[in-house]
């Protein structure tokens, strides 16, 4: 299989050509700080309900940090043995692909839609390495509302598609997920990640490069990292993007670094203590110097992640969004510590994951066909994304969290048209259903299935 890279970013002073007029309904920012008296009904854990995703109230940043949290306890709800999230498919399974059992480590991040599961390439361009030598893995899940929709309306058929009303978005209550893990050495405490028993293919050296072996399964314990969170409620169909991470995953960078500034004295799961900033999330695939020593598995340089923005914000922003910058992350700092000592009381291991951020758009039902989201504003100057407008989870976007192009979710979930690598492929025209990456891959593996390229 092929990666599938976006039309190129317009200029500035064409971009949303297809936004049309704004809805004139827009949140307000709330309180500084949210009613944590609200949480009360999602405890405990094991009965915490599904968030009303037909009756969401957009008025406040606060509701939409409630929505993340209660649908992260939710997903991580016990179900049938697991929690409820590994219950959903994968996007392979909707065309009949079975490889969802087994992960593969995840590229650079790109303007482009991309497998969160599949390594597409033989390449490395971005293998996020941990502290033992082993990549980092990924995998991705679509609820039964996004399948659904997907069968009723015969989405897995690229004909179908091409002739699908662009302006119809997913409908409330689509979910697009995906978790990041890591392997579990033997010996290590993993007291306080979830952790499960899975699949991963291993690496070879061919060509010159570090590939995917199809040939080599190796069994193995995994820890859950990161976990991404897109879901649609009433007035948002563009998804509200939410991310979680293990606590212990990295150091937040402090306001005033330099390139000499020792981000943290103590050991984080993906960084060592005394690591200078210049050492952080430094991708050595671009590089000669990643290495593979294929009789252990085992890659070298290692990868030291650190989280450049602790709610996805800096703190220097635009004067238009500061007022939401500052309510947005005071309202997920309020969160964390209203959910996770719930958590604590009951023992409970997800007690551990706490949220990074959110984003989503201020206005509401503004999704249009063709647009792209390069900026925070719409063409009149008003603000478009709100939120953590620098959002990235120190485990999925370890390489990209200050590259203004790829920045926070919506930089590379837009609504163009996506063009196709080869001409014996129809591209992808400007849709709404386009801001789904799993929607994105599904077209273009249906017609390598037709044509008989894939690797599977």
């Amino acid at each position: 299989m092929k990666q599938y890279i976006s039309r190129a970013a317009l200029a500035a002073g064409a971009l949303f050509m297809a936004f049309g007029a704004m809805s004139p309904k827009a949140i307000a920012y709330g309180s500084s700080s949210c009613p944590t008296e609200n949480i009360d009904g999602w405890f405990p854990h094991s009965q915490t309900p599904e968030p009303d995703n037909a009756n969401f109230d957009s008025s406040t940043i606060c509701n939409f940090h409630e929505w993340s949290w209660q649908m992260f306890l939710w997903l991580t709800q016990e179900w049938n043995g697991k929690p409820r999230f590994l219950n959903f498919a994968s996007p392979y399974e909707l065309i009949g692909i079975q490889t969802r059992g087994v992960l593969m480590p995840r590229m650079t991040k790109g303007n482009k839609a991309e497998s969160f599961d599949e390594f597409l390439q033989a390449g490395t361009d971005g293998i996020f390495v941990d502290l033992n030598g082993n990549p980092v893995y990924y995998s991705q899940y679509l609820d039964d509302t996004f399948v659904g929709f997907m069968e009723k309306n015969d989405l897995t058929n690229p004909e179908a598609v091409r002739a699908f009303d662009a302006n119809t978005p997913f409908p409330i209550g689509s979910l697009e997920l995906k978790a990041s893990w890591r392997i579990v050495e033997d010996g290590e405490d993993m007291s306080k990640f979830f952790t499960m028993d899975g699949s991963v293919y291993g690496l070879a050296n061919k060509g010159g490069k570090i590939v995917i072996d199809r040939t080599n399964i190796r069994q193995v314990k995994l820890a859950l990292v990161g976990f991404h969170i897109g879901g649609i409620v009433k007035g948002h169909p563009e998804m509200i993007w939410a991310t979680f991470e293990q606590v212990d995953n990295a150091p937040n960078v402090p306001a005033d670094f330099t390139p000499n500034t020792v981000i943290s004295d103590e050991d984080f799961t993906f960084y060592h203590a005394g690591t200078p900033f210049s050492g952080c999330n430094v991708n050595y695939a671009q590089s000669p110097q990643l290495k593979l020593d294929e009789a252990t598995q085992k890659l070298s340089p290692v990868t030291q992640a650190c989280r450049m923005y602790e709610f996805g914000n800096s703190a220097k922003n635009d004067p238009r969004v500061q007022k939401s910058v500052e309510t947005n992350d005071l309202n997920v700092s309020d969160m964390n510590k209203a959910v996770m000592p719930r958590l604590a009381a009951e023992g409970d291991v997800w007690a551990n994951y706490r949220e990074v951020g959110a984003i989503w758009f201020r206005p509401t039902d503004a999704l249009k066909p063709g647009m792209n989201l390069a900026t925070d504003f719409a063409p009149d100057g008003s603000q478009l994304l709100i939120g953590s407008l620098k959002l990235s989870n120190a485990t999925i976007e370890t390489f990209t969290q200050v590259q203004s192009t790829m920045n926070n979710c919506f930089r590379c979930h837009n609504t163009e048209q996506v063009l196709p690598p080869s001409p014996k492929y129809k591209p992808l025209k400007a849709m709404n259903l386009n801001i789904s990456h799993a929607f994105q891959n599904i077209y273009f593996w249906s017609q390598e299935q037709a044509a008989g390229d894939n690797q599977d």
